[in-house]
């Protein structure tokens, strides 16, 4: 402490001396001086706080920009690798953000939407089985790849062409079989109970309305299922069953992944993973 309070008892005698001196030598002068220099440091710290206020600023644009391109970019490969369900849902969740400032990626998302509906439309018109789907009670099972390679391994069958009759016999089992594990089950939750916690989870991390989608499960294995998550609309008078995304959701480790349409890999889901 001695040498601190010595220190400054210096700098203040010189500051006298100093004060001093510029009241012999013309203390208007060294005045007018000290003011200058004094704002001088002033104006010199706002422009550095301003500047960096701006920095900031830019960096979060650009890193919006980037991120609105990078989804951009993931739904035009989708689409120009004829995966168009997958294409509609990536770009549908673009084009629900405020793109009012970024104006090229709207209008490019927009115009790409245009396009992947068409294409749609026309493969909708094109398959045989699509009029079956439209007047099918079971449209969410028809249109989902999950249970149609249920279906498959169970009967043998393509889900698209069976009349409701087969599929309505084929879920019926499938809950005798439910009802039947759940007898077995005494401490831990319900397949039912179970199944449900995993959708609540699903919808409380992505954000995806239950209530404008359809959810279609499924059990991988102990502590996984699979859900597949789709949009259906109507074009032209034809339903179209939009990909909005296939998940996979631990119950143990409460992790989520969503899978690259592309390469079938499954990744550690994000937010910025949909564009929400």
């Amino acid at each position: 402490m001695k040498k601190k309070w010595s220190r400054l008892l210096i700098i203040s005698l010189s500051m006298v001396a100093l004060s001093a001196c510029g009241t012999s030598n013309g203390n208007e002068g060294a005045s007018s001086e000290a003011t200058v220099s004094e704002s001088t440091v002033s104006e010199s710290i706002t422009s550095e706080s301003t500047s960096s206020q701006v920095v900031d600023s830019s960096t979060e644009e650009v890193s919006l920009q980037e991120k609105y391109n990078e989804i951009y970019a993931d739904g035009l490969a989708q689409y120009e690798a004829g995966k168009y369900d997958e294409a509609a849902g990536t770009i549908g969740l673009l084009l629900q953000n405020d793109l009012s400032e970024y104006s090229e990626i709207e209008t490019k998302a927009t115009s790409l939407s245009e396009d992947i509906t068409l294409a749609q439309a026309e493969a909708a018109k094109a398959d045989e089985a699509t009029a079956l789907i439209e007047k099918s009670a079971y449209k969410t099972e028809r249109t989902s790849d999950l249970a149609a390679a249920e279906f498959s391994k169970a009967t043998g069958k393509d889900i698209k062409t069976v009349s409701d009759d087969e599929i309505d016999s084929w879920l019926t089992d499938k809950e005798a079989a439910v009802a039947e594990s759940s007898k077995e089950t005494t401490t831990k939750a319900t397949p039912e109970e179970e199944v449900n916690a995993a959708l609540d989870k699903i919808v409380e991390l992505t954000g995806i309305s239950p209530e404008d989608n359809q959810f279609y499960a499924t059990k991988k294995d102990e502590q996984t299922y699979t859900v597949e998550i789709r949009h259906s609309h109507e074009v032209d008078g034809v339903g179209i069953s939009n990909m909005v995304g296939m998940f996979e959701y631990n119950l143990a480790t409460k992790e989520l992944k969503k899978m690259d349409p592309l390469t079938g890999e499954y990744a550690v889901f994000s937010g910025t993973d949909s564009g929400i």
